[in-house]
This record gives structure tokens, sequence and C-alpha cells, in this order.
């Protein structure tokens, strides 16, 4: 599973991306990260995912930092 953080100017994003069988683990990520900040997500499935979390930098920023606590968690 894989996690970037891109900074876009006024606004940023997230992108967990990863195989299929890892889709559980990234969606319980990906929910931490939505608890902790006020940013908005969309997701891609298939045989590999993608969600995209999207929002104010600050907010971004703070999620991201809560989602790679939790990857050292799991």
């Amino acid at each position: 599973m894989k996690i970037q953080y891109v900074d876009g100017g006024g606004s940023s994003r997230i992108w967990i991306t990863g195989p299929f069988w890892q889709l559980s683990r990234a969606k319980k990520v990906a929910e931490v990260g939505l608890f902790s900040a006020p940013v908005s997500s969309y997701s891609s499935l298939g045989l590999t995912f993608q969600i995209t979390l999207m929002g104010k930098n600050t907010h971004v920023l703070r999620a991201y930092k809560v989602i790679t606590k939790e990857m050292d968690k799991l």
C-alpha cells in the first residue's frame, strides 16, 4: 500500500493506492484521516484501488500525520 501527500497550492490531496487485498486496511486508515480533519474523500475500486482525501492544506496535512501514525500501528 502506498500513501502520497501532494501539495497543490490552495488545496492538497492524499492518495492511498494498492492491490485489492489490502483494501480493508486502507479503508481503516482513510477513516482515521476523515475523523481527524474536515476533508472529503473519493474512492476508485478494481484490481487496484485508489482512495483520495482532499481539502485545505492544513486539514489534509493534519490527516496525513494521523494516517502515518496509524500505519505504524498496523
